[in-house]
């Protein structure tokens, strides 16, 4: 499909791609759907992809401030760390590439998606 073509930069994705954080996310966010009445397993599919503030706002809960929660959220996040994973080849195929040629994008802040990828290589 992609052979003989040349491509001038690459864009990955952070969770699924580079790690796998899908575990602590998810642990931290049940905590708070929990806390918030929620039904867990039907609300946890909504929070992949999608910055926690939006996450938030989307379920116009009464008296919950989406900018406050999603710093909470955050906090907690950058708290949870366990079972984060690297993606088996993920670093040694982004190592090939050029260091000015790639980029990760993601939903998640910069501090957690640098802590996660941190983590992710220290297993």
């Amino acid at each position: 499909m992609f052979a003989g073509k040349k491509f001038a930069a690459f864009l990955f994705d952070m969770d699924g791609t580079v790690v796998n954080s899908i575990a602590a996310a998810e642990r931290v966010w049940a905590d708070w759907a929990r806390r918030q009445g929620l039904d867990v397993a039907a609300f946890l599919p909504t929070i992949h992809g999608v910055r926690a503030i939006e996450t938030i706002a989307r379920l116009a809960l009464p008296g919950v401030d989406p900018m406050r929660e999603a710093d909470a959220l955050l906090k907690a996040e950058l708290a949870d760390i366990d079972g984060i994973l690297p993606i088996v080849g993920a670093a040694a195929f982004l190592a090939s590439l050029p260091p000015e040629r790639w980029a990760i994008v993601t939903s998640a802040p910069r501090e957690l998606a640098l802590l996660r990828i941190a983590a992710a290589t220290r297993t």
